[in-house]
């Protein structure tokens, strides 16, 4: 499992960047995000649990907290719109 942890810290990188250009894609933008956020999420979850346990030193940042910052990104859009109503 220690091989396949950067591998779900890109997946989760990737679904993130995914989700936050979706996001903010009108029409259909903001349903694909919000399906492709959950596989993100997990995925960088997963990264950031078994880099803290077998203490994986990343070179410049961890890719799993820039995913999970991604891929919250709809959750953040549709808060601030509703505040700002």
């Amino acid at each position: 499992m220690q091989k396949l942890t950067p591998v779900f810290g890109w997946i989760g990188l990737i679904l993130g960047l995914v989700v936050s250009v979706a996001a903010q894609l009108p029409g259909w933008g903001t349903p694909i995000a919000f399906l492709c956020m959950l596989p993100g999420f997990l995925c960088a979850s997963i990264y950031v649990l078994y880099s803290s346990r077998y203490q994986i030193v990343s070179k410049w940042i961890n890719l799993g907290y820039v995913g999970l910052l991604l891929n919250s990104t709809p959750i953040i859009m549709l808060l601030y719109f509703q505040f700002t109503k």
